[in-house]
């Protein structure tokens, strides 16, 4: 077969081919680069804010401090964003505004975009490529300094390698022999690998503490706020833990730190309802309401309910018929719990309304009893 092109001359289907496959062609051993955004500046930059908390050496997940070690990643990371699944962070953007946010802006997710599908430069050469060019927090440590109180959780958990996500009970004791107020609790993960959020309650009454992410290691309260633990208190960490690539032993630690001219205490209350959810049945509603009788400042919170729950929503409406949405898990995620620090505390007067609704899914042929509940860790009556 031949074909006629211009000026007349007749080629060969074989000839045509040939001169296609032998024409010079850019060769590219990369995807060619087609942006600006450079690891080393722009990307090593976000990273270092929302990402390194896990993404480190012997950390929760892959490290990402280097470019060597996030170059291979970058298809990955692409899709993690645009899945918002990482970072873990679960609260609907406009229902509160929260200190420990550890979301991607608009801008930062533009920017790492940029990177992934323009070919993910580095901006070094290639000897430095295996180098973190910012800073990389270091091993596990008391960001805020060495505590008052330091108290071991346990005598060491063994986390069997892959073992699925759970949560481990502990009652420490808190080694005070007098009481004292807190302004402070922060954990130290023993072996970082594993430990993925911890909650802290006070054994004797029940109420919230705190809680641990690796965003959020200090649960510290608003100035001149304390909590007061009796003499002799134990204290009840929850732990979720998850296996990883080998069999290891957890020893965290528990601090505490003193606090002793603070004039006002903070306390916690609680959002609960339990409910039975029939066999099969998806998005099924639960909801429950609590009416203030005194005026509080809400500091922070910690939604914790049955594993199976979907969603999770909490708006306070105050006596003059004002709706302030206070929180808005869309998609629950039992493994990556947070508490959600306010950026500032929410003054809810006498009388306001608190009310969260769940939603949860049962996909077994039997029905199964929920629990809704979340802690809120409050203060009195002023936003001081």
């Amino acid at each position: 077969m031949e074909y006629r092109v211009a000026g007349g001359i007749a080629i060969s289907a074989a000839t045509l081919v040939a001169t296609i496959l032998l024409s010079p062609s850019a060769v590219y051993s990369h995807k060619p680069i087609t942006t600006s955004v450079l690891f080393k500046n722009e990307i090593a930059q976000i990273f270092q804010r929302k990402c390194f908390q896990c993404h480190s050496e012997n950390n929760l997940g892959v490290s990402l401090t280097t470019y060597t070690e996030a170059r291979p990643w970058a298809r990955a990371i692409r899709e993690e964003i645009l899945d918002r699944r990482m970072p873990p962070w679960t609260a609907v953007p406009g229902y509160g505004h929260f200190s420990n946010d550890i979301s991607l802006n608009a801008r930062e997710m533009e920017i790492i975009l940029s990177w992934t599908d323009g070919g993910a430069p580095s901006g070094v050469l290639k000897v430095d490529e295996s180098t973190a060019p910012v800073y990389v927090p270091p091993s596990p440590a008391w960001n805020h300094g060495e505590p008052d109180q330091v108290i071991p959780i346990g005598t060491g958990e063994t986390i069997d390698a892959g073992s699925p996500f759970t949560v481990k009970r502990f009652v420490v004791n808190s080694g005070i022999d007098t009481p004292k107020r807190v302004r402070a609790i922060a954990l130290k993960q023993g072996d970082r690998r594993v430990v993925r959020h911890a909650a802290y309650f006070d054994s004797a009454t029940g109420r919230w503490l705190g809680a641990w992410t690796p965003w959020q290691t200090t649960t510290a309260l608003p100035p001149d706020t304390a909590y007061r633990l009796p003499a002799r208190a134990q204290i009840v960490v929850e732990i979720g833990y998850s296996g990883t690539t080998e069999t290891v032993t957890d020893k965290s630690e528990l601090g505490l730190y003193f606090d002793t001219g603070s004039q006002r205490t903070a306390d916690s209350m609680t959002l609960q309802a339990a409910a039975a959810v029939p066999a099969g049945a998806t998005a099924h509603r639960l909801r429950t309401e609590t009416k203030i009788a005194a005026p509080v400042s809400v500091v922070a919170v910690w939604p914790t309910p049955t594993e199976s729950a979907r969603s999770i929503e909490i708006v306070a409406t105050a006596p003059d018929g004002v709706v302030s949405p206070l929180l808005w898990i869309k998609e629950f995620r039992p493994d990556w719990r947070s508490p959600y620090v306010l950026s500032s505390p929410m003054l809810l007067p006498a009388g306001t309304r608190l009310k969260m609704t769940t939603y949860f899914d049962n996909p077994s042929d039997k029905a199964a009893t929920v629990r809704s509940e979340a802690w809120l860790l409050v203060m009195p009556g002023s936003k001081k």
